[in-house]
């Protein structure tokens, strides 16, 4: 694996949290940057995961888009995916 360049990125921490830091690399038998690294590595991690999911070409609009404004009732409602009075009876048998 090639290595990657590397910038300084300091900050400062109260001694609790200095503390904390030590404890968790001495719990886990590793360095204060590697301990610190893990965490941040798994929370980009978890965030990925909580990312919309983009559809894949051929969406159910794609694949009946030609069908949308197919069905010309005069007769039939105008708001039928907006009002509630259309779902009373719905999914009752």
């Amino acid at each position: 694996m090639a290595q990657q360049a590397t910038e300084w990125f300091g900050m400062r921490l109260t001694p609790d949290q200095k503390a904390q830091i030590e404890r968790l690399a001495e719990q886990r038998d590793s360095t204060q940057k590697d301990a610190v690294m893990r965490l941040v590595e798994q929370a980009v991690a978890d965030e990925k995961e909580k990312e919309p999911i983009e559809a894949e070409p051929g969406s159910i609009l794609d694949l009946a888009g030609d069908l949308i404004g197919s069905i010309d009732d005069p007769n039939g409602p105008t708001d039928l995916s907006t009002n509630p009075k259309h779902m009373e009876d719905y999914g009752k048998d």
